[in-house]
């Protein structure tokens, strides 16, 4: 049973809904305090992220740990799961031109939609400027091969109106005409710049992009992906954390029902604020995760450099390290997460050194925990090893 409407077509073809309230003067204070206060952190954490320095490996392996992340955020969001491992497989199989399962081609689908918006963005960069044919190229992307019902990809739906989430409601577009006018509409929109105290934000606009677009519905299927990449289009645009734009598909699939119902509810009541600082709230989540992973890099470089400097300098250490242990330690690095002890010392990398000197691997490993270069977490109640960073607050410099 389809829900009553209160949001109608003519609403929705004005693309103003922001606009609107912003009009009334009627904000409370409250919200626009909490908006300004994920606004600012945003700002801020973004700004961190882009001042850290980028080193070509780990900054690879953190695009492409979040490009794989989001590939199965925004597919699970249309009942495709794909787990991290599932989606890695899916990947490497399309590059060397593998056979793909069905759910692997989605997963290849939604790369090649999301590299298309890098491609775009950085080719134009001087004049990015969103278009119909740009919206319908994401969509051709994630559609490509997949053969879904009375979907083409690139192409508007015609000759059938369509209803979509939870609660099933209808869309407000019923014709090919009433679509045509509302993605023109919507993208001279887009492009359009706002001044209001909300609105004039490029992130708000990039979540009400993706609120809109839904609404719309314009294609056969496949308009959720879509409307979340517009988003992180939009966002890219913008230069909003130029590691992974696409964060906020990340946050709206881990709360996948409070999603459904906040984009159900700015149907009903026309009011999208408490989606719209929601999102913010979800988006600063995310990128605080980035973050740390940006920190968590520079401190690998800070920590193998104090163990060179001990290396250099073991004649005036109480503890003296070797070649060895430099190497152990920037292994565990490279590895980025604990590592059960057991499977670690029978690792080819930690054999090479101590197969047949396990008196030699003791003395090493003590050396390394007294130094507070390792530690040994319990993690469900298995012993694990891994660089232990705090012993980069323990130094002490003398000049």
């Amino acid at each position: 049973m389809l829900t009553d409407l209160t949001l109608t077509y003519e609403d929705l073809i004005k693309f103003n809904l922001v606009e609107r309230i912003e009009a009334k003067r009627s904000i409370p204070s409250e919200t626009i305090n909490k908006l300004y206060s994920a606004l600012s952190d945003i700002k801020s954490i973004d700004q961190f992220i882009k001042e850290s320095p980028s080193f070509p490996d780990s900054t690879d392996k953190i695009l492409r740990s979040e490009l794989v992340s989001v590939i199965g955020s925004t597919l699970s969001l249309e009942g495709v799961n794909l787990d991290k491992e599932e989606t890695e497989e899916g990947l490497r199989k399309a590059e060397i031109g593998e056979t793909l399962e069905r759910k692997e081609q989605e997963a290849d689908n939604s790369r090649k939609a999301y590299r298309f918006i890098l491609s775009f963005v950085l080719d134009n960069k001087d004049n990015p400027i969103v278009t119909e044919q740009v919206i319908k190229q994401i969509h051709t992307y994630f559609t490509d091969g997949m053969n879904y019902v009375s979907n083409t990809p690139g192409k508007y739906r015609s000759n059938f109106t369509t209803s979509f989430g939870e609660p099933r409601k209808q869309t407000l577009c019923l014709t090919e005409s009433e679509i045509e006018t509302a993605m023109k509409n919507l993208v001279e929109w887009i492009n359009r710049k706002e001044t209001g105290i909300i609105s004039s934000f490029p992130i708000v606009k990039a979540i009400m992009a993706h609120y809109y677009l839904t609404e719309i519905h314009p294609f056969g299927d496949g308009n959720g992906r879509t409307a979340r990449a517009v988003e992180a289009l939009i966002l890219s645009i913008h230069g909003i954390n130029n590691y992974c734009f696409w964060s906020l598909a990340n946050f709206w699939s881990a709360h996948r029902n409070e999603y459904i119902t906040h984009l159900h509810n700015i149907r009903v009541t026309l009011d999208p604020l408490e989606f719209i600082i929601w999102g913010l709230e979800g988006y600063r989540d995310e990128i605080r995760k980035v973050k740390a992973r940006s920190l968590k890099k520079v401190k690998s470089l800070m920590l193998l450099d104090y163990v060179r400097y001990l290396l250099r300098s073991k004649r005036e250490q109480e503890i003296k390290i070797n070649h060895r242990i430099v190497d152990i330690i920037q292994f565990l690095i490279q590895q980025g997460q604990p590592i059960p002890l057991k499977k670690f010392y029978n690792l080819p990398q930690v054999l090479v050194f101590y197969k047949n000197t396990p008196s030699t691997r003791t003395r090493d490993f003590q050396k390394m925990f007294k130094l507070g270069l390792i530690s040994y977490p319990n993690i469900n109640d298995e012993e694990y090893i891994e660089v232990d960073f705090r012993i980069l607050e323990k130094l002490v410099y003398h000049v």
